[in-house]
């Protein structure tokens, strides 16, 4: 904005020297510096209050919340993301995006994941979650928005929302809505994209599991099981193809 400060309207040559001058000079000049320094007041104050600072000012506490506000064509370098650390624990640990992109927590027992304080429908929000998972009887249970990707994921139990770990270890899950946490991605930054599902495969009458869709595989040391559709409760979609008939 332009400034509302007037360098202008202060005569500068006032008084002059050796002669008599009207006073209503010095009442303008007065009048005029007020009304700059009551211009300067407000605009200071009102950069106090919007500007971005390196620090906090004196008598202040910094708090650089752009509110919503657009950044464009910028160029960053040597940046950094808070990270969140939930400390070791069990049951339910709540993700509050507000906190920070980057959040660890490490089980104690199962844990259930919950979400909170997305950005606004129509944004993207975007976090990735560390677990380490101190024994493999831990478990980690998605919340029911996590639907996009949830169902492939290594160890997910036929889309129970149920995570199993084969290891112990650590695991970053990627997490992200465009809606504000009505439907919710996931994404495993740690293992492929592969979803192994080991049970047993009766194919002559096998009607498959909730969460079955085409295409999912299953290995033993004779066969190999093919899904060839999507589970409906009376369909046999499970077919056995012998390992010894493929060169």
């Amino acid at each position: 904005m332009a400034s509302s400060i007037n360098s202008n309207n202060i005569d500068g040559t006032f008084p002059i020297a050796g002669q008599d001058n009207d006073s209503q000079g010095f009442r303008d000049n007065f009048t005029n510096v007020k009304t700059n320094f009551t211009n300067a007041k407000a605009e200071i104050e009102d950069l106090q209050s919007k500007a971005i600072l390196k620090s906090a000012l004196t008598g202040t506490t910094l708090a650089n919340s752009g509110g919503g506000a657009i950044i464009s064509d910028f160029q960053t370098k040597d940046m950094s993301e808070t990270r969140v650390a939930k400390g070791t624990t069990s049951g339910a640990v709540t993700i509050n995006y507000a906190e920070g992109p980057y959040q660890t927590v490490t089980t104690s027992g199962n844990i259930t994941l919950a979400f909170s304080n997305f950005s606004a429908s129509g944004t993207l929000s975007k976090v990735r979650v560390e677990i380490t998972i101190a024994t493999v009887t831990h478990t980690v249970t998605l919340p029911s928005s996590v639907t996009l990707g949830a169902n492939t994921l290594q160890g997910m139990v036929n889309a129970t929302k149920v995570i199993t770990f084969d290891a112990t270890g650590t695991y970053i899950l990627e997490f992200s809505t465009d809606d504000a946490g009505t439907t919710v991605a996931v994404n495993d930054l740690s293992r492929t994209r592969t979803k192994q599902d080991i049970r047993s495969i009766s194919t002559a009458t096998d009607h498959g599991q909730a969460g079955d869709v085409a295409g999912m595989l299953v290995v033993d040391s004779t066969n190999i099981y093919i899904c060839t559709g999507a589970f409906d409760g009376s369909t046999v979609i499970w077919k056995k193809v012998a390992l010894a008939t493929i060169s």
